[in-house]
């Protein structure tokens, strides 16, 4: 994907999905993106500083997977393509959904360290078994 095609997806995704955070990795385009999207008044921007490597980020959240936390739908036309591209990583051919997935739990772990995100305090509180979700989701 060309920069002006990916500026223009990363406005188009964050309107059609009213998004609040708009997580861009700090480093090649990405910070160029980040500058402009900031200046174009695009505030929802959170600049992501990756701290390791894609096999050691989505190593570190293999727990929060494993443990239950995370609920993905029964089903969805991107699923199975999601599923395979985590499943083969880090030996497929692709793992860009696989890095970005382990940067917003990464993310969303950080964020967390403040005592008033709630989010995290549900996942600290959470039974070790993992929450219990509606049943469409496990």
């Amino acid at each position: 994907m060309e920069y002006p095609e990916l500026k223009r997806a990363a406005r188009e995704q964050c309107e059609a999905f009213e998004a609040n955070v708009v997580m861009i990795e700090d480093k090649a385009s990405g910070t160029q993106l980040i500058q402009e999207l900031v200046a174009d008044g695009l505030h929802a921007v959170t600049r992501y500083q990756p701290q390791s490597d894609k096999i050691m980020r989505m190593h570190a959240q293999t727990a929060m997977i494993e443990n239950g936390f995370v609920y993905l739908p029964k089903e969805a036309a991107w699923l199975a393509d999601y599923l395979h591209e985590l499943t083969v990583f880090p030996k497929g051919k692709h793992d860009d959904q696989v890095d970005s997935t382990a940067q917003m739990f990464d993310w969303f772990k950080r964020a967390g360290q403040e005592p008033q995100d709630w989010m995290w305090q549900m996942y600290k509180e959470a039974p070790a078994h993992g929450p219990r979700g509606p049943s469409r989701y496990r």
